[in-house]
C-alpha cells in the first residue's frame, strides 16, 4: 500500500468517530454498532503501530496540523480502544441516560487525536474536545452534586488550558513554530524555555491528573457515574500523559523534573488511598498515585499506562455493581464470582502480581530503578519503589478481603491469598535457577506478601487507631487553583535550577542530552 493510501486511511479513521456520532444522533439504532466499529478500528491502528508502523500527517501547511502514528502512541491507542469497548459491553443491555452513545465516539476520536498530535495547537483542540465531552458525560443524571462536579471539572480544565495557550503563544513568539520539537531549538541559557515549559507542563499535568495539578481527580472520578469514572480514570487522563512522554523525547533532560513530580504524586495519592473508606475515592486516589509512576521512565511509560488503565477501568466498572461503596463492611459484602474475579484480577494486576500485565509493566518501568533522579544514588534510593509497592499492595489487599456468594463461612479471598503469597515469597528465592525466565518474581511476591500483611495488621489492630486519623482536605476549589499555582511556580524554579535544588547545575539549559 502506498504512503498516500495510508494517509487517506489515517484521515478516514480519525474522522470516523465524529461521523459516527453525527449518524448516531440521527439514527440511534445504529449507535451501538458504530461505537463498536470506532473502537475496533482504533485497535487495528494500535496493532499496526505496535508492530512498527509509523506515519506522519501534515495538513494546512507548516503551521497547521501535524499528527504522528508511532510506537509511542501505540499503547495509548490500544488502551483507548479496549476501555471504550469494555464500557460498551458493560452497559450493552442497560444504557446510561442521555446521549451516551453519541458522546462516546466523540471522546474516543478526541483522545485518538491527542495521542497523535505533535503540534501544540492541535493538541489543545483535541484536549478541549475531550474535556467538553467528559463534562457532558458526567452530567448524565443531572443531579445537583454531579452538576457541580462537572462544572468544577470544566472550570479547572478551561483555566489551566488558558495557561497552556499562553505557553504556546510564547513558543511561537520565540521560534515561529507550534511544534513540540521547536522547544529543542531555543538557544541554550534562554529563560524563555523554562517559562514556556512550565506553562505547557501545568496544562498537561492537570489534564493527566498528576500531583497537585491532579487534585480535581478524586472527587470527579468518585462522583461521576461508574462507566464515566472508568473512562476518566482508564483513558481520559492518558490524553495528558502521552504528550508529556513526547516532550521528554524532545527534551531528554526534562525527565528528572517530571520524575520528581511523578514520585511526589505517587506518594501523595498512596497516602490518601491508604486512609480512604469509600471504594471509588480509593480507586481515584490510587489513579493519582499510579499516574505519577508513568513519568518515572518515559521509555516504557505508555506500557505502564496501558496496564494501569485496563485494570482501573475494570475496577470502576465493578464498583458500579457492588452493593455499597463503603469499605468498613467490605468483608461482609458477598460478591458473585462474575464481580469478585474481575475485581481480584484487576487489583492484583495493579499491585504487580505475577504473571499479570501489571507485573510485566512494573518490571519494565523499574529497571533500573530511579537512575533518572539526579543527586540520589541508586543504593540510597533503592528502598523508595519497594516501599511504594508495599503500599500499593496494601491498598488493593483491602479489596481482596471479601467472601464469595454461596456458603455461610466461605474463607475470605484475602486470607487465602496472604497465605499463598507468604509461602511463595519464601519458596521462590530457593528456586532462583529455575525462575530465571521471570526476573523479579521473588521480589514481586515478597512485596505483595508485605502489603497483604500490612492490611491484615490494619484489620486486626489498626482500624480503630486509623479511624481518627485525617489528612488535610485538598479538594476545595481554592485548593485546586492553589495547587496549579504552586505547580507552575515550582516548575519554573526547578527548570531554572534556582538554587539548583536537584544538582542540575544550570537547570534546563544543561539538559540537552
Amino acid at each position: 500500500m502506498s504512503t498516500q493510501q495510508l494517509l487517506n486511511l489515517l484521515i478516514t479513521w480519525l474522522l470516523l468517530p465524529f461521523g459516527a456520532a453525527f449518524v448516531s444522533a440521527l439514527l440511534p439504532r445504529l449507535a451501538r454498532g458504530l461505537a463498536l466499529l470506532c473502537a475496533a478500528t482504533t485497535l487495528l491502528v494500535a496493532g499496526w503501530a505496535w508492530r512498527g508502523g509509523s506515519l506522519q500527517l501534515d495538513l494546512i501547511g507548516p503551521l497547521g496540523v501535524q499528527l504522528q502514528v508511532d510506537a509511542l502512541a501505540a499503547p495509548f491507542l490500544l488502551l483507548n480502544g479496549l476501555v471504550v469497548l469494555a464500557v460498551l459491553l458493560d452497559r450493552w443491555r442497560r444504557l446510561p441516560e442521555g446521549p451516551f452513545l453519541v458522546l462516546l465516539p466523540v471522546l474516543l476520536g478526541g483522545l485518538n487525536s491527542a495521542f497523535l498530535a505533535v503540534d501544540l495547537v492541535s493538541l489543545y483542540v483535541a484536549l478541549e474536545v475531550v474535556g467538553i465531552t467528559a463534562f457532558l458525560l458526567i452530567l448524565q443524571r443531572r443531579d445537583d452534586l454531579q452538576l457541580w462536579t462537572a462544572l468544577r471539572y470544566l472550570l479547572i480544565g478551561n483555566s489551566v488550558m488558558t495557561l497552556y495557550l499562553v505557553g504556546v503563544a510564547l513558543l511561537y513568539l520565540n521560534t515561529g513554530s507550534f511544534r513540540l520539537s521547536a522547544m529543542a531549538a531555543l538557544p541554550a541559557g534562554d529563560p524563555a524555555l523554562a517559562v514556556i515549559l512550565a506553562l505547557v507542563l501545568v496544562g498537561l499535568l492537570t489534564k493527566a491528573g498528576v500531583f497537585l495539578s491532579g487534585l480535581w481527580l478524586p472527587r470527579t472520578h468518585a462522583e461521576a457515574p461508574a462507566e464515566v469514572s472508568a473512562l476518566l480514570s482508564g483513558v481520559v487522563v492518558a490524553g495528558g500523559l502521552c504528550p508529556l512522554l513526547r516532550l521528554e523525547a524532545q527534551l531528554p533532560g526534562l525527565q528528572p523534573v517530571l520524575a520528581w513530580v511523578g514520585l511526589a504524586s505517587a506518594v501523595l495519592g498512596l497516602l490518601y488511598a491508604l486512609l480512604e473508606t469509600d471504594l471509588k475515592r480509593l480507586l481515584a486516589w490510587s489513579t493519582l498515585s499510579q499516574l505519577g509512576l508513568v513519568l518515572l521512565n518515559p521509555a516504557v511509560g505508555g506500557f505502564y499506562a496501558l496496564a494501569h488503565g485496563l485494570a482501573k477501568a475494570s475496577l470502576f466498572l465493578v464498583a458500579g455493581h457492588v452493593p455499597s461503596r463503603r469499605l468498613e463492611g467490605w468483608a461482609r459484602q458477598p460478591l458473585p464470582p462474575g464481580l469478585a474475579v474481575p475485581l481480584l484480577l484487576a487489583s492484583l494486576s495493579i499491585a504487580g502480581a505475577p504473571l499479570l500485565l501489571g507485573f510485566w509493566s512494573k518490571q519494565a518501568l523499574f529497571s533500573p530503578p530511579l537512575t533518572g533522579f539526579p543527586g540520589i544514588a541508586a543504593a540510597q534510593a533503592s528502598w523508595v519503589l519497594p516501599l511504594l509497592g508495599v503500599g500499593t499492595a496494601a491498598v488493593y489487599a483491602r479489596l481482596c478481603w471479601l467472601p464469595l456468594q454461596g456458603g455461610r463461612d466461605v474463607p475470605a479471598i484475602g486470607a487465602v491469598l496472604l497465605a499463598a503469597l507468604l509461602l511463595l515469597a519464601g519458596v521462590v528465592p530457593l528456586l532462583a535457577p529455575e525462575a530465571q525466565g521471570l526476573p523479579g518474581l521473588g521480589k514481586a511476591l515478597a512485596l505483595l506478601a508485605a502489603g497483604a500483611g500490612v492490611e491484615a495488621l490494619r484489620q486486626l489492630v489498626g482500624a480503630r487507631l486509623l479511624r481518627g486519623l485525617r489528612l488535610p482536605d485538598l479538594e476545595q476549589l481554592g485548593d485546586l487553583f492553589g495547587g496549579m499555582a504552586v505547580m507552575g511556580a515550582g516548575l519554573v524554579w526547578l527548570l531554572l535550577g534556582w538554587p539548583d535544588p536537584l544538582g542540575m547545575e544550570s537547570g534546563v539549559v544543561a539538559w540537552r542530552g
